[in-house]
C-alpha cells in the first residue's frame, strides 16, 4: 500500500530536466511533493539543489533536499561505462507560482 502525500506521475522521458552540475539527467517520475530522476552523477544525499523542468510551454525552476540516492549499474557512453544513479528530491520552499506551474505540468503529464 502506497502511503505517498501526493500523486505520483510516471514520466517516461516525456520532459525535461537540468541540474546545475548534472550532465545527464532522465526524469522517471514526478508529484507536487518531488521528482525522482536518473543521472549518470552522484548527488549527496540531504544536499539541497535546484531544477529546471520544462514541458511544452511550462518551465519552472524548483529547490529541493536530495533524500535518496543509490548506485543503479553501469551504462555505456561515449565507449566508456559510465555509473548510473536514481535519485529522489523532496521539493522545499515552494511559492504560489511554482505550486501552479508544477500542477499545470501535472495536469498535462496525465492527459498524454
Amino acid at each position: 500500500m502506497d502511503h505517498r502525500s501526493a500523486l505520483r506521475v510516471e514520466v517516461n522521458g516525456q520532459i525535461c530536466g537540468k541540474m546545475i552540475l548534472v550532465e545527464s539527467l532522465e526524469i522517471l517520475d514526478i508529484s507536487a511533493t518531488g521528482i525522482r530522476f536518473q543521472c549518470m552523477r552522484r548527488v549527496d544525499m540531504n544536499s539541497p539543489h535546484r531544477i529546471k523542468i520544462e514541458k511544452n510551454d511550462v518551465s519552472v525552476n524548483l529547490r529541493g533536499t536530495i533524500v535518496r540516492a543509490s548506485f543503479k549499474g553501469l551504462q555505456q557512453a561515449e565507449g566508456k561505462s559510465m555509473p548510473v544513479y536514481e535519485v529522489a528530491m523532496h521539493f522545499d520552499h515552494l511559492t504560489d507560482d511554482d505550486k501552479k506551474c508544477l500542477d499545470k505540468l501535472i495536469a498535462i503529464l496525465c492527459h498524454e
